[in-house]
């Protein structure tokens, strides 16, 4: 008599929020353990997630036991309940087929579902849709007390800057939390809507405050973002109205994309926002608020009349359009050199936050960094080298196109004889008695289609190249694409900016010097594909750049 081996399970825990107790996991593994000793059965894994919730599709624990189920590592799963599987109607549906399919038997512990007992879909699309009205309902529940709280003039979460919370006690309970003004932030944002108005910009403001080490809503320093916000959202100090006694609810909702976890904020319709006064929070008066309004609405005018006169070759937000946007970092603080002018690159930090945040003001031509860094560039790439490099990388992609021209004209050739055998039924048909206009049209869209095929096939052979005869035209003009690097680069500039990302090891650091130049730092490079020539690591192992800020460009040392 021979002994029959213990079913292998897997048990798969989970717990949503971190409000609920990190116990809860091993609460529902035990529970699992325990009917699995009492079925005979062997743990051979567990999988759990801590702190997601079950509508959300990408949980690591989840996928590891999904990914599990396909390897054939265990027969069983286990979980307390389906709740605990998925929490959304569809995805736990697909996933119980899923497994069915791997023949992997899913029960549920605590609730008595066993996908091989009879009637287990009506149990599983039951259950499915009660764990989805749950959430619903939850979420139902949440908003009508946040609702509740806002309508008697409670918070309903989150801290604007200029307040802090305090706790409400109604007979002996906790009735929530309200806003209080926090007297030495009011002062900031009231000076804030007074530089402002008086014709200060954002970015001056911020200056500022950070030379004077006035702490920002985030503890940090100030940036010019944080004062003139989005006048739409209600976001930033110039915009946000619970300074003057407004309390604006349920502007927005988050939205967790079910295949990565992340929330998205998406605005409400403004019909639906829920405004109560709360004149005792006014912190900015009325006068001195029509004064940021007014000024805000001019500027707004001058931005659209700009617009209009520059007509739609206006830059409109779509990226950056210079080879070195996003590639130049500021020494100091780490930040990106940006165009800070109409010639000129800068420190964003220093540009945007003031020399309290970064002292590096220098400024330099962009035309004379990008000539600089591209004369280096083609220094190295016209070494023997770079050209060996190049024929060797060449050579591979060479050989792999022609590989891939022949491939298809062996299909087209297939497709060639294909149309010439129907063409030959066709007229077999005909001979044989069928009435010829019934495939009349049929027949003319073979003779056209065998007509393309005849002549794509004789251009080809006309034309067709050898990787010899490419490899000689690319090396005969080698020098040629050097030396009109630039032009080739700024066909594709957001492709080229990657290239030039991976070519310098990543960003190139500009950094003051004493004497008021930058030296610009660059990382050993050369691995990357550029659209008319390849490189091979190791072909450059550094460089230094003097570039005097505000005038030219005076290489010191290359590291040849």
């Amino acid at each position: 008599m021979t002994s029959r081996c213990p079913v292998k399970a897997a048990i798969y825990t989970r717990y949503s929020t971190d409000k609920q107790r990190k116990t809860s996991t091993e609460d529902q593994r035990r529970n699992c353990e325990v009917f699995a000793v009492r079925e005979r059965m062997v743990i051979a894994q567990c999988f759990s997630d801590e702190e997601i919730s079950g509508t959300v599709r990408a949980r690591p624990g989840y996928s590891a036991m999904l990914e599990a189920a396909e390897a054939g590592e265990f027969e069983v799963l286990l979980v307390d309940d389906l709740s605990r599987l998925a929490r959304d109607a569809t995805e736990q549906s697909l996933t119980l087929k899923r497994l069915k399919f791997l023949s992997i038997r899913v029960v549920g512990v605590s609730e008595g579902y066993d996908s091989d007992a009879p009637g287990e879909k009506i149990h599983a699309a039951v259950k499915g849709m009660l764990n989805e009205l749950i959430v619903d309902n939850i979420r139902f529940q949440t908003k009508r007390g946040l609702e509740g709280r806002v309508l008697k003039g409670l918070s309903a979460g989150g801290r604007a800057y200029g307040y802090r919370s305090v706790p409400v006690i109604e007979k002996g309970q906790s009735a929530g939390y309200a806003l209080v003004i926090e007297e030495a932030e009011a002062r900031v944002i009231r000076r804030i809507c007074t530089l402002f108005a008086e014709g200060n910009s954002p970015l001056k403001i911020a200056a500022r405050l950070n030379e004077e080490g006035v702490p920002s809503p985030r503890g940090g320093t100030w940036a010019r973002s944080a004062i003139h916000g989005d006048p739409k959202k209600g976001s930033g100090i110039l915009n946000n109205v619970l300074y003057i006694g407004r309390y604006v609810w349920d502007r927005a909702h988050w939205v967790t994309n079910p295949m990565t976890g992340k929330r998205t904020r998406k605005p409400n319709d403004e019909s639906s926002w829920l405004i109560v006064d709360v004149p005792e929070l006014r912190i900015v008066p009325d006068e001195l608020w029509q004064r940021v309004k007014a000024r805000q609405a001019r500027i707004a005018d001058t931005s659209e009349r700009k617009a209009r006169e520059s007509g739609p070759k206006a830059r409109t937000g779509a990226g950056p359009k210079y080879l070195f946007s996003s590639l130049l970092t500021c020494a100091e603080c780490g930040s990106n050199y940006v165009i800070v002018d109409q010639s000129r690159y800068g420190c964003a930090r220093h540009k945007d936050r003031g020399p309290a945040a970064c002292a590096n003001g220098l400024k330099v031509e962009r035309q004379v960094v990008e000539q600089g860094i591209l004369d280096v560039l083609k220094a190295r790439l016209l070494t023997p080298e770079a050209l060996e490099a190049f024929r060797q990388s060449l050579t591979t992609q060479a050989e792999q196109y022609l590989d891939e021209a022949r491939h298809r004209e062996q299909t087209r050739q297939d497709k060639l004889s294909e149309v010439r055998r129907s063409i030959e039924r066709l007229v077999d048909s005909i001979a044989n008695g069928i009435d010829a206009a019934l495939v009349c049209d049929k027949l003319n869209q073979l003779g056209k289609e065998q007509a393309a095929l005849e002549q794509a096939h004789r251009q080809t052979t006309d034309c067709a190249p050898t990787a010899a005869r490419v490899i000689e035209a690319a090396l005969a003009r080698y020098d040629e694409m050097i030396a009109r690097l630039e032009d080739v680069l700024m066909t594709r500039v957001p492709q080229a900016r990657e290239l030039l990302r991976t070519l310098f090891g990543g960003a190139i650091v500009l950094a003051p010097m004493e004497n008021g130049t930058l030296e610009t730092k660059m990382a050993g490079i050369a691995a990357g594909l550029f659209p008319i020539l390849a490189l091979t690591p190791g072909l450059v192992s550094g460089s230094e750049i003097n570039v005097v800020a505000g005038t030219g460009f005076e290489p010191v040392t290359f590291g040849l």
